[in-house]
């Protein structure tokens, strides 16, 4: 027997849908930020000294 469609439910689902879109707009926002970033073009007349 199937649970029946209630208000509260509903409302979870929508809230979980939110969430799930916000994350993979957040993702898709870094990995199109990431892709941008040319580290060879932005340095390549600097001398970048890194401390290990």
């Amino acid at each position: 027997m199937p649970m029946p469609d209630t208000k509260r439910g509903r409302e979870r689902k929508g809230r979980t849908k939110r969430q799930q879109r916000r994350e993979r707009e957040i993702e898709r926002a870094l990995a199109a930020r990431d892709r941008s970033l040319d580290f060879e073009e932005l340095y390549d007349e600097e001398e970048v000294e890194l401390d290990i």
